[in-house]
Formats: structure tokens, C-alpha cells, sequence
């Protein structure tokens, strides 16, 4: 497509194949099997026995109390050693099912904690047996189907108590005042639909019997998930149950703030979207379809049961998300008087005014009062992507009280992150506001002051992320600030311009423990600021809506015809990038002549991503490398809609879809050309891949699989299957040497349990490329592979897309044509575009 008068050439991107025939082995991993510690078996056995016994007989009373069954689905904690696989030894030797394992750390050693639930006592009493005979064994002593090494690692045996089974919000407030109230009651899932259906008949049972009723559910893999309309002795007795995971009261979404600006006069007349325009849908609040800049983008609007009546938005907040996701930039439009709205949505009307609020019209809005937000999202989901072909979801929501601290995943990102993988749909979530934001005690300058901001939102836990962001395969958007120039007298910016916003919530994402965790926020975009008001003789106090420092939107219009305001919040941030990945989901239709797989449309938003324009200070480290800390602020970064959208002659993106088996690999082979080497104007190569893994809360790895992605230099096919294959020699096997190793940012490892990975080098002079076996030009091998965690039933390979992008800062270079004429280019066969219904 050629671009306008004095605009560079825009060219679609490349599609590109790896190279064929070569799919080798992973190198297996070294290392002697794990062993358990040495016991006195006498003195274990009857200590473990014991405790069983107790365990029994308080499971018995409290399911008797509660009137169900007390022989079936029995859920017992167990701690273990990690040096012993226990979940494979309950699941193989007891016909068991752990519904829940994640590590704990103790004085002494780390230790997996496991909850076990027995489909019967039958199950139960053989493992008692077991353990009486082995109680009788000597330390190295064997006895036939005694797993006595199994026995060795079991720590203890106990229930989880009831304490523990409450959930963030219910542990913050405590039980509602009102007589009767609806609570959020997860279930474990017991493996099976027929238990599942007994597990649920049982809460119908045991809420009836207590004057209550299950109003509704839904279930992920690992859990079953229930709102039941309750009293205080129903949700007491719950807690009691050894079935029941977490009893909470239902979530609370983030506070956000808003501000108005002047008319606009006249108000511009839009252009009329056509069925070759993106599509995307908007699930919140509902949207205004009248407002005079969304007439005719809103394509269709549903309201799922919020008991509003209409689904037109009566709050403020979807219209205001809405307008974003269709324009992309407000503020670049007021800027420059030109409003060309770019992508159609889809209302979902799944939020409403809070009934009970003390200002329903300001407070945040809320999910409908008897419905898990789990099950109406997942309608809202499938309604779309079935009816009118959606692929691409905002998600401006999350639950206040949720915030994640390591362990289990939510529920509620699971469910998202097995809809994004069976559906095959990208959904975008907002990281989530600090709605208590302290003060910092500090700062005798503005720099000081602002500087403290920043090292509070990496310090404090009570920053981190909130459910649902950290589902793994969705999308999470932190927000970073657009102006530091605020409206409000005697007043600072809380940070500097794009740099991240004081109340975004900050990553990892999903963490085992320190050395596997996910990069999350994985994109960030203009959200708002605060700013901090200091009155002679009165406390200093944040302003949360200042008019300039607020992100423009639209609104709901008010009575003297104000349709323009500001927003701050990241669940503003988060439809910026719904946009982008809108636009990048149609862009990829055009060049693969098929729609693409969501990981491809991932991948291109992280391969056309940049730091915040920003100090270095804010995000990179003393070394002016991104570091970890800074990935939990920013993740990959902010992304470049134009890049998103199509490559340029100096600036080009090479795009791939595939699958690969477990354990195995995939090499692309990508020729440098001279004119990138030439010039010493600043270039680089940016390398990101996407996947989207089976997802297991049960599991404490939580995915199936993980991949990882590293760029070689300087080296041949065989030298890399050398190096990278399985060994059969004698000796050490050759390990890969360094030099060969393209240097990116960040390392290899601490991105290697995203399901997006981005990875940069920029260089500032003419790299060194050594050219091998008389190639013509240097080539660069990237290499995809692909590592089993755990087994889930789903023996299909693993889907993944990979993306390039070469860039070189000087627009004189052209880059384009020679990687298309070196490179090996998909062949395309073209489809008619599915017009929406």
C-alpha cells in the first residue's frame, strides 16, 4: 500500500517459515534422582497414622453436621518434601486426585504442600494399611507394594482450616451486616463430570438445608465455581467443609476518576465503518451506541442478565472504554481535530450501577449480584466470538481485594486463559489501580518525592497485580503517565511524564518462586497521574482527578452537551492496546489470507513494542540494561501502533505460525542484509514469540509447557544440532559457546515462563556478523523450543507464532526487499474475509 505524499512506504509484513526437515530432540537434562530424607519409619508411622485418624474423624463430624455424604471425595492436606514427585505416587498407587500443590518454604527445606482428595474411604483405608505395614520396616528396609521412599517424604497430614478457606475480601470485612447476602463458594474439582455433579448437588443440598441457594456456577479444570445467595451460618458452615476451596464475598472492581473538558463545537460528523473494519468487543458497563462519536461503530450491544434492563451503559465507565478501543489516541485527536474512528465493537453489557453504593453514578460498577463473574464473562465470550465473530476482548475490570502474592492462580485468570486457548481470542485485561496509595514520608525535592513513588510501587506488595491479571495467556496492561503538568493550585505530578503511573499495579505475573515467574504487565499505555496537593497548615493529599493530568476519552454527554473527559485508571490504559491488537488482528488477515492465530497477533504487539520514552533511571538499570524489577513496571514496554499496522522499506516485521512437540525444537534462519550493516545510524532486532500452553491451577508449575527462544550467530545447521541435540558421546557433552549467542534484552531466563517473550539488542555502530560456509551475507539462526512440565491429556503439539522485527533508525536504508527475496516466505492461500453477522 502506498503512503501518502512525503510518507515513507508502507509495505505489509513478511510471512515466514522455518527452516524445513529439522526438528531435533531437546538435550535431556542431567542429574541423579531425588532423594527422600531418612526416617524412622516406627516412629513416622504412628505419628503419620495418628494423624490420619484425626483427620477422619474431623472430616466425619463436620460433613455430618452439614447433612452430606461422609465417605466420598474425602480432601486431606499433606505435606511433602519436593525431592519425591508425591502427586504422581496419590494419582498412580490411590487413584487420587491433588486438587491443589504449591511450595512452602520452612526453617529447614522446601517443601511442596499437597491437597488430596479420595474418591472414597476405601481409597483412604489402603493408604493407612500401607503405612501401618511400612511403620514396621527398617530404614532401608522394602515390602511388596510398599512405596516406602514415598512414605519417607510425607512431612504431615492434616485439613485445612477454615481460616484459611476465607477468601481477601471476607478475611478484610467480615461477614455482611444484612441477614441475608450473596458469597462467592469455589469447590474442588474432583476430576471427573459425574463428581462434579455430586460436589455441586451437595452445595445445592447444604445451602437449602441453611435457608440459602445456589443462584449459579460455572467450573475450570481444577475448580468448581458457585454464587450461592447465603446467610452467616450458611458461609460458616462452608468454611468448615473439607470440599470447599474458598469461601469470599463477591469481587469489588477498582475505583477510577473523572473529569470533564469543554464542549467541542461543532462536533466533527464521523465516517461510517465498513465490514473490513477490526472488530473488537468491550465487556463492562455497556456503551452509549448514541453518543455522537459512536454512532454506527457499534455494531451490536447485549445486556447479559446485569438486571438493568437495557444494555445501554447507565454508569459512564464502558462508554468511556469504548471510545478508546474505537479511536486509539483521544488525545491525539483533540490535538489534531481529526477523529477517524478505526475499530467496531461489541457491547457486553456484564457491569452495572451498585444498587447499594452511597453515589451509584461515581462508585465503581459492579457484577450482577447473582452471577460469578467467571460465568458471565464466559457467556459474553463465547456469545461474541460465535455470533459476530470477535476475536479480540477488552476487560477493564478486576477484583480490588484480590491481590496476587505468589501461589495458586486465581480461578478467575484460569478461566480466562483456558477460553483464550480454546477459542483461540485475545484478551486484553487492565493490571488493576492501588486505590490506598500511601504517601510517601520523603522528598525534599520533586525528583526525591517522585523517585519514591517509583521504589514504593516495586517495595510494597500491596502494589502487585489483582485478579485477574495474571492470567497467563491474556494480556495484562499496566499504565504509564502522559502529563506531569497538572490543572489543580499548590500541586506536583505524583511521577514524570511516561513513566508508570503511581496506582498501576506492578508484576510478576504467576510465580513458582524466584526464578519462575511471568513478565507481567506485559505492554503498558497512557493511563493518567496524580497529583500530590500540599495547603499551607493542611495535610498533603492526592487529587486523582486533575483535568490534566486525567487520559482523554469520551463520556456519557452531560446536560450542557459535554461528550469529552478524563479518565485516570489503567482500565484506560488497557483498551489503548485492545485497539492495537484489533487493527494488528485484521493487518495479519491481510498478509497471511487467513485469520491469524492469537498468539501471531501477541507476537506482533510485542515485537512492536519500545520503552517508555522516559529517563533511563525509570526503567533501565545502573548498567542501562532492562532488569527484572523494571520488567515488573513496564513489561516489554509501550506499543508502536504504526509499526503494528504495517513494515516499512528501513523498518521490517517477519511473522510465523507453526507447532512444535514437546521437548523438540525449530530453527528459522534469518540473512542480515548489507544495507542493514551499512550507515552508522542506531538499528536493532527485536524477537518475540507467543504460545499458549495448557493451563492447570492444581499444578504449581500452572503450565503444561514452556518455550524459549534464543538468536545464534556465526554458526551452521550441523553446529547447532551439535551443540543444541541430544548427546550420545562419552564425556561432558559440548556445550554451545557464548560467542555464538546473540546478546538480548532481557536474558533467556527470566522470561522463559511468559507466554510472551520479547526480546531486544539495539546497537549504536555497525555490528560484527561473521559470514560461514561463503554465505553471501552474515545469517542470524533463531531457535524455538519447546520443554514438557507436566501431563495434562493433551498430547496435541504445542502452538506458537514467532516474530521479527529488523529496524535501522535511517529511513534511507531499504531492508524490506532483500529479506523478502533471501528469506523462506510462507505461501499464502487467499480466503474470503468473513463479513460480520
Amino acid at each position: 500500500m502506498a503512503g501518502e505524499p512525503n510518507q515513507p512506504q508502507e509495505y505489509t509484513h513478511i510471512p515466514f517459515e522455518r527452516e524445513p526437515n529439522i526438528e531435533v530432540e531437546r538435550r535431556p537434562l542431567s542429574g541423579r534422582g531425588p532423594q527422600p530424607p531418612r526416617r524412622d519409619r516406627n516412629l513416622h508411622g504412628k505419628q503419620i497414622l495418628s494423624s490420619m485418624k484425626s483427620v477422619g474423624e474431623a472430616i466425619k463430624e463436620t460433613r455430618k453436621t452439614a447433612r452430606i455424604d461422609p465417605n466420598k471425595l474425602l480432601v486431606v492436606k499433606f505435606e511433602s518434601h519436593n525431592k519425591i514427585d508425591a502427586r504422581e505416587e496419590f494419582e498412580k498407587r490411590y487413584n487420587a486426585t491433588v486438587v491443589d500443590e504449591h511450595n512452602e518454604d520452612s526453617a529447614d527445606a522446601k517443601k511442596t504442600r499437597l491437597l488430596v482428595q479420595f474418591h472414597d474411604t476405601a481409597a483412604l483405608d489402603l493408604f493407612c494399611r500401607q503405612f501401618k505395614t511400612y511403620s514396621s520396616l527398617s530404614p532401608s528396609g522394602r515390602a511388596k507394594d510398599i512405596p516406602a521412599r514415598f512414605f519417607d517424604s510425607i512431612d504431615s497430614v492434616g485439613i485445612v482450616s477454615p481460616k484459611d478457606r476465607e477468601g481477601s475480601r471476607l478475611r478484610a470485612e467480615g461477614w455482611p451486616k444484612q441477614e441475608s447476602f450473596y458469597i462467592d463458594v469455589d469447590l474442588w474439582h474432583p476430576g471427573t463430570a459425574q463428581g462434579a455433579r455430586e460436589i455441586l448437588n451437595e452445595l445445592r443440598a447444604i445451602s437449602q438445608n441453611y435457608g440459602g441457594k445456589v443462584t449459579d456456577d460455572t467450573r475450570t479444570f481444577t475448580l468448581l465455581l458457585a454464587r450461592v445467595h447465603a446467610n452467616q451460618n450458611l458461609g460458616e458452615a462452608l468454611l468448615q467443609l473439607d470440599i470447599v476451596a474458598c469461601v469470599d464475598l463477591p469481587p469489588k472492581l477498582p475505583t477510577a476518576y473523572t473529569n470533564l473538558f469543554d464542549p467541542i463545537v461543532p462536533l466533527p460528523i464521523v465516517d461510517q465503518p465498513t465490514d473490513r473494519d477490526p472488530i473488537a468487543a468491550v465487556l463492562d458497563s455497556g456503551v452509549l451506541p448514541g453518543h455522537p462519536l459512536l454512532q454506527g461503530w457499534v455494531i451490536e450491544e447485549r445486556d447479559f442478565d446485569t438486571g438493568e434492563d437495557t444494555p445501554v451503559d447507565l454508569h459512564g465507565h464502558g462508554t468511556q472504554v469504548a471510545g478508546l478501543v474505537v479511536y486509539g489516541d483521544v488525545a491525539k485527536c483533540l490535538e489534531t481535530k481529526t477523529w477517524q474512528p478505526k475499530v467496531r465493537i461489541c457491547s457486553g453489557k456484564v457491569l452495572r450501577r451498585d444498587p447499594n453504593a452511597f453515589n451509584p453514578d461515581t462508585d465503581p460498577p459492579v457484577f450482577p449480584e447473582n452471577r460469578r463473574p467467571e460465568a458471565v464473562l464466559e457467556e459474553a465470550i463465547r456469545y461474541f466470538h460465535s455470533e459476530r465473530g470477535c476475536r479480540v476482548f477488552n476487560l477493564s475490570l478486576g477484583n480490588a481485594y484480590d491481590i496476587y502474592n505468589g501461589g495458586r492462580q486465581f480461578p478467575w485468570a484460569e478461566k480466562l486463559d483456558q477460553l483464550a486457548k480454546e477459542l483461540d481470542i485475545v484478551i486484553v485485561i487492565a493490571a488493576g489501580n492501588r486505590t490506598d496509595l500511601p504517601i510517601p514520608d520523603v522528598g525534599f525535592t520533586r525528583d526525591q518525592f517522585q523517585k519514591a513513588v517509583c521504589n514504593q510501587m516495586l517495595a510494597d506488595d500491596k502494589q502487585r497485580l489483582c485478579n485477574p491479571a495474571t492470567a497467563a495467556i491474556a494480556i495484562t496492561v499496566g499504565a504509564i503517565t502522559r502529563s506531569a503538568q497538572p490543572y489543580t493550585r499548590d500541586a506536583i505530578a505524583a511521577v514524570p511524564e511516561n513513566v508508570p503511573s503511581p496506582f498501576s499495579r506492578v508484576g510478576p505475573g504467576y510465580q513458582v518462586k524466584d526464578t519462575q515467574r511471568v513478565v507481567k504487565p506485559e505492554f503498558v499505555a497512557h493511563g493518567g497521574n496524580y497529583a500530590l496537593q500540599t495547603i499551607i497548615g493542611g495535610e498533603p493529599r492526592w487529587v486523582y482527578s486533575d483535568l490534566y493530568l486525567g487520559e482523554p476519552t469520551l463520556r456519557l454527554p452531560t446536560d450542557d452537551g459535554r461528550v469529552i473527559g478524563v479518565a485516570t485508571g489503567t482500565s484506560f490504559a488497557c483498551p489503548h492496546i485492545t485497539h492495537a491488537a484489533a487493527l494488528a488482528e485484521r493487518r495479519l488477515f491481510d498478509v497471511f489470507g487467513q485469520p491469524p492465530s492469537a498468539n501471531a497477533v501477541r507476537a506482533v504487539l510485542g515485537v512492536c513494542t519500545t520503552p517508555p520514552h522516559c529517563d533511563a533511571e525509570w526503567i533501565l538499570n545502573a548498567d542501562n540494561k532492562e532488569a527484572w524489577e523494571k520488567l515488573q513496571l513496564v513489561g516489554y514496554g509501550a506499543c508502536l501502533l504504526d509499526r503494528i499496522v504495517f513494515s516499512r522499506e528501513h523498518d521490517v516485521c517477519l511473522i510465523s505460525e507453526d507447532e512444535l512437540p514437546e521437548d523438540r525444537w525449530h530453527i528459522y534462519a534469518l540473512p542480515i542484509p548489507q544495507d542493514f550493516l551499512g550507515d552508522q545510524s542506531m538499528r536493532g532486532i527485536t524477537v518475540a514469540m507467543a504460545y499458549d500452553p495448557p493451563v492447570r491451577s492444581s499444578r504449581r508449575e500452572y503450565l503444561a509447557r514452556t518455550m524459549w527462544v534464543e538468536v545464534l550467530k556465526g554458526m551452521t545447521m550441523p553446529q547447532i544440532e551439535k551443540y543444541r541435540g541430544p548427546f550420545s558421546g562419552k564425556g561432558k557433552a559440548p556445550s554451545l559457546p557464548t560467542s555464538a549467542i546473540l546478546d538480548l534484552r532481557p536474558t533467556k531466563e527470566p522470561v522463559q515462563w511468559s507466554t510472551l517473550q520479547v526480546r531486544r539488542r539495539v546497537w549504536k555502530a555497525t555490528p560484527r556478523f561473521n559470514t560461514v560456509e561463503q554465505a553471501e551475507n552474515p545469517v542470524l539462526h533463531v531457535v524455538v523450543g519447546c520443554q514438557h512440565r507436566f501431563a495434562t491429556g493433551e498430547d496435541t503439539p504445542q502452538r506458537y507464532a514467532l516474530a521479527i522485527r529488523l529496524w535501522h533508525e535511517s529511513e534511507r536504508v531499504n531492508i524490506y526487499q532483500k529479506l523478502r527475496e533471501h528469506i523462506r516466505v510462507r505461501a499464502i492461500e487467499r480466503v474470503r474475509i468473513q463479513e460480520s453477522r
